[in-house]
Parts: C-alpha cells; structure tokens; sequence
C-alpha cells in the first residue's frame, strides 16, 4: 500500500474563490479528512451542488461530480446505494 500525503488530496487548480471566503477553510478542512481518514483517491468521490461550493470537487484529487440544484443529497445517497465501498463526500450551501 502506497502511503499517501496531504499534498495528494489536493488537485493542481488554485482555488479562485473570493477573497476572505469562507469555502478555503472549509476546502483545507476537508482536505485534512480526506489525509486523515487515509481514503483512497480512486473510491473517493466528492458531489457538489451550485453556487461558489459548487467548485469544491475541482480542488481536490478525487473523483467528482456537480449536481443540479437542491440535488446534491439525493445524488449522492444515490451513489452510496449503487456501491456501499464508496466514499462518498456531499458538498452544499448558498443555494442548496
């Protein structure tokens, strides 16, 4: 087994969020329980919905996909569902 760094989880886009914006912190934090937590990158898979949380799946090094309004749960429970070995990681707000 290959032992995985913090530097692993994160995607070699920067963030373009606004200054002072609250979704770096909750981007570093999530990070940080993806390192710790030591989840494989091929069966990690990050949801989002719209607005600026929307980009969260772009800033990591997982698998992800983008919802459509208010949808980000049910997809995700969906994906759960279909393959219980996922981790599966939903990311909501200003607008979901």
């Amino acid at each position: 087994m290959v032992e995985l760094k913090l530097t692993d989880y994160k995607a070699d886009k920067h963030p373009d969020w606004c200054p002072g914006c609250g979704d770096f912190g909750i981007l570093s934090a999530l990070q940080m329980a993806l390192f710790e937590l030591r989840l494989d990158l091929s069966q990690t898979v990050v949801f989002s919905g719209i607005g600026c949380s929307a980009k969260t799946p772009h800033y990591l090094n997982v698998y992800g996909v983008h919802t459509l309004h208010g949808r980000v749960l049910p997809v995700a429970q969906g994906a759960k569902l279909a393959n219980p070995h996922l981790a599966v990681v939903a990311v909501g707000g200003d607008g979901d």
